[in-house]
């Protein structure tokens, strides 16, 4: 796909600390990833593609996901020219953004797994010091979380090219005090729930016609003894938020009438000798949670109950990488691919034991480039 115009957004408030920074390895590229197939790549040969993004060493590395059984993945890298910070794709898996200390790009999600880079290299936002991104699942709109300012911003894609427009206002939606961590859209569309550290969590209803959102109320969690809401997920029926706290365990909250939370019966669950948790992901059959720890290096299963509360599974935990920081599953749900910042290994693949209910089984692990790489962030898309 060529893309012929460009829309650089830049943000009130944040342009004047940030210069908008074009990365040389991006400009003009129209070929991102070698192809890592030559026929019947899209058709599928593959059920999904995952990218990571290396920080340490600037890059982006692309694999493409079997359907059948594998025990390994070969996948293609290239140069970034700068640090990547945070990926989204869109739930078809037609765009990917990828963003970088000061500016986001936008590449197109070929048949095959190859990306295109849109905007004729530029970036499609600038101006940000983001620490997360995210599409909701009707892939219309784009949040971003800042590093630098306590707000939400929130772009409408052109389904079309993948363009970014900024939604109003474009000083940003103002949050909670507290240092943005992570923002997260429920399964059903009608919330966005945004992790603020220190500063517990925000949310918001959210129509997803419009774009319109609106805070609900002060829902956000005062800060408890140091605590650091970190990272955030909910069942496939957004019933219940699962809140990841850094120095607590894991919250399990009921979501109510207007995006309410309640805290259920039992909340925080905390196993002590795993700590930092970062990334949660609850399974296919809405079953299970899994808690990636970051400080503790493994991932923890809970079986998840009637009334939102977790028991953790007797095979678990299992062993990670040094520093796990993002999980996601394959377009399957045969797969759960765990990226670590501090390697040993970069990329680990599990599948789900067909025996023990619950239980991970390791499939593969992956380099994603030489050793240190940094992986920062995953992105998987059918």
């Amino acid at each position: 796909m060529r893309l012929r115009r460009s829309l650089p957004v830049l943000l009130s408030g944040i342009a004047i600390v940030f210069m908008a920074v074009v990365v040389p390895g991006m400009t003009g590229c129209r070929g991102f990833f070698t192809p890592a197939c030559k026929t019947n790549c899209g058709g599928g040969s593959y059920s999904s593609y995952a990218y990571v993004a290396n920080a340490t060493i600037g890059t982006v590395e692309g694999f493409p996901v079997p359907t059948a059984t594998f025990t390994s993945l070969t996948g293609t890298s290239t140069s970034l020219g700068a640090t990547p910070t945070a990926l989204a794709a869109t739930p078809k898996g037609t765009f990917l953004y990828v963003a970088t200390v000061t500016s986001v790009f936008v590449y197109t999600i070929e048949t095959n797994g190859t990306l295109t880079i849109g905007n004729s290299g530029s970036p499609v936002t600038t101006g940000l010091f983001l620490s997360w991104m995210t599409v909701d699942p009707s892939g219309n709109w784009l949040f971003v979380a800042s590093k630098s300012i306590d707000v939400l911003l929130e772009y409408q894609i052109d389904t079309t090219s993948g363009l970014l427009t900024q939604v109003l206002p474009t000083t940003g939606i103002p949050l909670s005090t507290g240092g943005p961590t992570q923002v997260y859209v429920t399964p059903d569309n009608q919330y966005v729930y945004i992790g603020l550290g220190p500063g517990g969590t925000d949310g918001f209803s959210f129509n997803s016609s419009t774009g319109a959102v609106n805070q609900i109320g002060k829902i956000h969690l005062a800060p408890r003894n140091g605590a650091s809401d970190n990272t955030l997920a909910a069942d496939a029926n957004s019933a219940y938020l699962f809140v990841g706290e850094a120095g607590t365990g894991i919250r399990s909250l009921a979501i109510g009438a207007g995006g309410s939370l309640k805290e259920v019966t039992g909340s925080p669950f905390l196993t002590p000798s795993q700590l930092g948790p970062k990334s949660i992901v609850v399974d296919p059959t809405n079953t299970y949670v899994y808690v990636a720890y970051s400080t503790s290096n493994d991932i923890v299963g809970y079986t998840l109950g009637t009334g939102g509360g977790l028991t953790e599974l007797s095979s678990s935990p299992f062993t990670s990488g040094t520093t796990p920081t993002a999980m996601s599953l394959d377009s399957t749900g045969k797969y759960l691919f765990v990226v670590n910042s501090g390697g040993s290994p970069d990329l680990q693949i599990f599948s789900f034991d067909v025996t023990t209910a619950g239980k991970l089984d390791s499939v593969t692990s992956v380099a994603t480039g030489t050793a240190p790489t940094g992986a920062v962030a995953l992105s998987v898309v059918p």
